[in-house]
């Protein structure tokens, strides 16, 4: 009859009549206005890949999407679907259409009208002006300040560890003087035993030279404990006709004799020296 076409017949048969067995309907001219944007449409299709589900796929609920390895998911499959290889780039796009980031540690989007199995939904899905695009969407602005925070606690414990450090340089650099000066007066020791061993007159002259030192200093400590208490008299250390100080015995000379002494004892069996001086010196 005419008007009537068979199934097969050509996309744009029409069906008159009412007949059972017609052709679709041709796709109208504002229909095909409507078709989804060929971003939503090739990301629709890379995310439904299996093959590809490595790198991108579906998530469990098949609302959402996740990009689990961007580096390959940029360097493989960007050029392939949008000639670029910009993972910042697509993520902006995704941005401009109204995608969220469902979870802040990984990279999962997702939109109301972009579900498994439903991709004809993607034609709700419009465009958003550009002056609303924001690229601290989808979690970035929370994964930057999370980044500062960490580096906030980084250079804390940074710093901590420069002053610990300078605390143990400075505590090392007092044991090292420590240790110099330990070293100075073992040098300086075995200076003086050696000559004491070789000279028993630089052991008389080193003990007369300690005496006068105590003398003077006993001296002064006097006179300062007189004028103190009020005294006017009787400030003149004793003295006996010949000049010679009356006998003083500090510590100071006490230690000296008693290593006089050791170092004689020690030194008996290998040398000879003058007891009759070392005993004057000890009297």
């Amino acid at each position: 009859m005419d008007g009537v076409v068979q199934k097969g017949d050509g996309p744009g048969a029409s069906t008159s009549g009412g007949g059972e067995g017609a052709t679709a309907p041709v796709v109208p001219m504002t229909a095909q206005s409507n078709a989804p944007p060929p971003f939503l449409s090739k990301t629709y299709d890379m995310v439904d890949d299996q093959a590809t589900d490595s790198v991108v796929s579906w998530s469990s609920t098949n609302n959402s999407f996740v990009v689990w390895n961007p580096p390959e998911f940029a360097r493989d499959l960007l050029p392939k679907y949008f000639k670029h290889n910009n993972f910042s780039s697509f993520v902006r796009q995704l941005n401009t259409y109204g995608f969220r980031k469902v979870d802040p540690d990984k990279w999962e989007f997702a939109n109301e009208g972009f579900l498994r199995g439903q991709k004809h939904l993607l034609r709700t899905i419009t465009r958003r002006k550009p002056a609303h695009v924001e690229v601290g969407k989808f979690g970035l602005e929370e994964e930057v300040e999370r980044l500062k925070r960490d580096k906030n606690v980084l250079m804390q414990e940074l710093v901590r560890l420069r002053q610990q450090q300078q605390a143990t340089d400075g505590q090392l650099q007092t044991m090292v003087q420590r240790l110099q000066g330990m070293e100075q007066r073992q040098q300086q020791m075995m200076s003086f035993l050696a000559k004491a061993m070789q000279s028993p007159g630089f052991l008389a002259q080193f003990v007369q030279q300690q005496n006068e030192n105590n003398r003077r200093i006993s001296e002064t400590n006097k006179k300062r404990r007189l004028k103190q208490d009020g005294a006017t008299e009787n400030n003149e250390p004793s003295t006996v006709p010949d000049g010679q100080i009356v006998r003083y015995q500090p510590l100071m000379n006490e230690a000296a004799k008693a290593m006089i002494r050791q170092i004689m004892e020690v030194d008996s069996s290998s040398r000879s020296v003058s007891y009759s001086a070392i005993g004057c010196l000890c009297v």
